[in-house]
């Protein structure tokens, strides 16, 4: 009887945990609001996304040039078509167009980053047993702090993910990253053709890069 009792605990306790994971699907827009609400997010309505435009990365290659130059400027300024103009230049190529159709936005402190990516080409098992449910090719919006790094670096390191509207666990991040075939040493995308800066700083109109003070 005992044997009989515990077999049914286990089976019940099992139907719970499939209960739950259908409902937090089914109503994950809610769910991924209230946890945007708790972390203080924008609403997405309340975001302006830039696109790149073709002059994009040529005004950021000049900047960074000045910001380099002796008795250059203290510091440059970047809006988030020129930060979207590097992520598509380099970011979509390196990916081998796995993700495209970058746009930017710009937060206190961070940097949002949407666009296009194509599930067929990641491993399978990345969205366990919800892969069925997407489609080959899903939006995908990814937000997180732009931060120095060694060497004059820059590094954005996204601390959530969402594909569709399903939120990927942090710790599916890194395995994304790895799957674009992009740079993601300690979690983070080095963000491309970015040097010689010393300190960051990310306002909802501007991403401003502060030379690196050579010693």
């Amino acid at each position: 009887m005992g044997c009989l009792r515990a077999l049914f605990v286990q089976a019940g306790c099992l139907v719970l945990l499939v209960a739950a994971a259908v409902l937090a699907f089914v109503y994950r827009r809610p769910l991924w609001d209230a946890y945007r609400r708790f972390r203080h997010e924008k609403p997405a309505a309340a975001v302006a996304y830039a696109v790149p435009d073709a002059a994009g990365a040529r005004r950021v290659a000049d900047a960074l040039t000045r910001l380099a130059r002796a008795g250059g400027p203290a510091y440059v300024d970047l809006t988030a078509a020129d930060v979207a103009s590097l992520l598509d230049r380099d970011l979509v190529g390196a990916s081998r167009h796995t993700f495209d159709s970058v746009q930017v936005a710009l937060d206190s402190n961070t940097i949002l980053v949407k666009g296009v990516l194509d599930l067929s080409r990641l491993p399978h098992d990345f969205l366990g047993p919800f892969a069925s449910s997407f489609t080959g090719r899903e939006p995908v919006e990814a937000g997180g702090a732009l931060l120095p790094a060694a060497g004059g670096l820059v590094r954005w390191v996204p601390d959530r993910l969402r594909i569709r509207d399903f939120p990927i666990p942090r710790k599916g991040i890194p395995v994304l990253l790895r799957s674009l075939h992009v740079d993601a040493a300690q979690g983070g995308v080095t963000l491309p053709g970015v040097t010689g800066v010393g300190d960051v700083r990310v306002g909802p109109d501007r991403v401003r890069l502060y030379r690196l003070e050579r010693r």
